[in-house]
């Protein structure tokens, strides 16, 4: 008469013991599985930025809101040089008295990028183009064993856009129909594109009236636009 409820109560606590087995298994499966599960999402995102040895790419892209976000972000230092070879400067066609430098200053005002040269003498003008609708990109793996850390070799990278010119002062000479501005940014990176990637940028004028090339510097975070040496962080006033 007495066993009978004993034998319930063992029962009814052995189940109970089965499903804390059973849970406390189940709850440490999920604590082993989803720290994996983050390592592994976190290696396929680096991943996507990968590069691989002999990796090359040309293409036309559309300029699309990120591109847009990574050429406005670039900055430009304050010194461009004239590219003349073994040629001399005065002989540059589409520039009235050229100059082997010039001060420079250059951005973006809504669609138009716009580039200002003043030499020492203080002759200036402006050279400026539209934002096209697309972007020439080029990246290829020199081979030159530099390594973006554990991803692979670091590319060599050129973003080129083209666009009619507009301008004045000593570029007015040059001006006409058939002629055309190529703005090329040159870095290195990963897969993964950003503005901190371009480290210079060259200035191409091509047509019937003037061709010529500058060539010049960007400044990458915390550069100065001058010197090109990292800006030293601002001194707390003393309290």
């Amino acid at each position: 008469m007495h066993d009978e409820p004993k034998m319930v109560m063992y029962e009814a606590v052995n189940m109970k013991s089965r499903r804390t087995i059973t849970f406390s298994l189940s709850a440490l499966v999920v604590l082993w599985t989803v720290p994996l599960l983050d390592a592994t999402l976190r290696n396929a995102w680096a991943c996507a930025c990968c590069t691989d040895l002999g990796q090359r790419s040309v293409g036309v892209a559309k300029l699309d809101a990120y591109k847009i976000g990574v050429l406005e972000e670039m900055r430009f230092a304050s010194m461009a040089n004239l590219y003349s070879g073994e040629a001399d400067p005065s002989d540059t066609k589409g520039i009235s008295s050229p100059s082997v430098s010039y001060e420079l200053k250059a951005g973006w005002s809504k669609e138009q990028l716009t580039f200002t040269f003043r030499d020492e003498t203080g002759k200036s003008g402006t050279l400026s183009l539209r934002r096209p609708g697309t972007v020439s990109i080029f990246a290829v793996d020199p081979r030159t064993q530099d390594q973006e850390g554990s991803q692979g070799p670091a590319l060599y990278k050129e973003w080129k856009i083209t666009s009619k010119p507009t301008g004045s002062g000593i570029f007015n000479v040059g001006f006409g129909a058939n002629q055309l501005l190529t703005v090329i940014f040159q870095g290195r990176g990963n897969s993964c594109t950003s503005a901190d990637d371009f480290s210079h940028w060259t200035l191409v004028m091509q047509g019937p009236k003037a061709n010529y090339m500058f060539f010049g510097r960007l400044v990458t975070s915390g550069e100065s636009p001058v010197t090109g040496e990292q800006s030293e962080p601002a001194e707390e006033p003393a309290r």
